[in-house]
């Protein structure tokens, strides 16, 4: 029965001491609750957001590759470059004798490590193929960053092992060495987190003027890296 004051009206009792603290128990609960699928949330989309910048990076890094491949004269076989010519070891290079948009030009690709890092940078470069007397070679620029480095011994089964530039197929009795080439990036944001896997950006590219037997030695001067 509720009390009541002189006036017959019922009096304000309150809450307990132990109806208060079960009362801010639930509440302190429910906010952990709230604030762990907020910071869950925000982390995810922050790496979605990373994971997006990467990719897209490597895809326009692809798109050009793919554009002067398909106009491509002579593809070097990337298993054959140098780090003379590169800077880079064998199959992270590639060298393409291509015509895009009408210009015959020699075109270099690379993916480059900085000493004891596994996250590396895509560059291009292009030189006249008469640069010894013209002059006109340019210098290297980076077309996308935080490229992983592949794990292992490079298998052609095994897609992890994949490096950047390799011969996919061969065309018997054409003067190119490697008409059909993949290419496979891996990128990582820095901003991503520590457990989240590596975009793959790959593709199969074929040149396809590499059959109308263009001297195979083309764009074989090349200038120091």
């Amino acid at each position: 029965m509720r009390e009541r004051t002189p006036a017959g009206r019922p009096a304000d009792r309150g809450l307990t001491l132990v109806e208060l603290m079960i009362s801010m128990t639930i509440f302190a609960g429910l906010l952990a609750i709230v604030f762990s699928i907020l910071v869950t949330v925000s982390q995810q989309t922050k790496d979605n957001l990373a994971r997006t910048r990467a990719a897209d990076q490597a895809r326009i890094g692809l798109m050009q590759i793919d554009r002067q491949v398909r106009s491509g004269n002579v593809i070097s076989d990337p298993a054959a470059e140098t780090v003379s010519a590169s800077g880079v070891p064998s199959q992270y290079s590639l060298r393409v004798y291509t015509q895009t948009d009408g210009s015959y030009q020699c075109v270099q690709w690379r993916v480059r490590y900085p000493a004891s890092s596994d996250r590396g940078v895509l560059e291009f470069r292009s030189w006249r193929p008469s640069w010894q007397v013209t002059g006109g070679v340019a210098d290297w620029r980076v077309v996308a960053r935080d490229v992983v480095r592949p794990t292992g011994t490079f298998d052609a089964s095994r897609p992890e092992t994949w490096p950047p530039f390799f011969v996919e197929s061969r065309t018997g009795g054409a003067s190119s060495e490697a008409q059909t080439i993949r290419v496979t990036l891996r990128v990582k944001d820095e901003a991503q987190s520590a457990s989240s896997a590596p975009s793959t950006v790959t593709s199969v590219l074929t040149g396809r003027n590499t059959v109308f037997g263009y001297p195979a030695d083309s764009c074989g001067t090349v200038p120091a890296p």
